[in-house]
């Protein structure tokens, strides 16, 4: 079963053939918290920031495990269309990566 959640999140879209970013953030952060980086490496590609499940702006709900959390990511690289990505991770988002 997919019980994967539609994610919040901002796209900084880049006019170039790298691959795509995917920024995440750690325990109680939002999809600002890595700001600093996306602004770099926008410079070369498309990054996209997202607030991870009961975080920012995202959905709220009772499940609240690596699993999900790894299927919601992969759920939205599915909804951009997205086969290939670097995925940068903080402390806990790096652990849902």
């Amino acid at each position: 079963m997919n019980f994967a959640m539609k994610l919040h999140y901002q796209l900084l879209a880049a006019e170039s053939d790298a691959l795509p970013v995917l920024l995440i953030h750690g325990l109680f952060g939002n999809l600002d918290n890595l700001g600093v980086l996306a602004r770099d490496l926008h410079k070369q590609h498309s990054v996209i920031k997202v607030d991870l499940r009961n975080h920012g702006l995202s959905p709220r709900a009772d499940d609240m495990n690596y699993p999900a959390m790894a299927q919601d990511l992969l759920a939205l690289l599915d909804e951009l269309q997205l086969e290939k990505a670097i995925v940068i991770g903080h402390s806990m988002g790096g652990k849902a990566a």
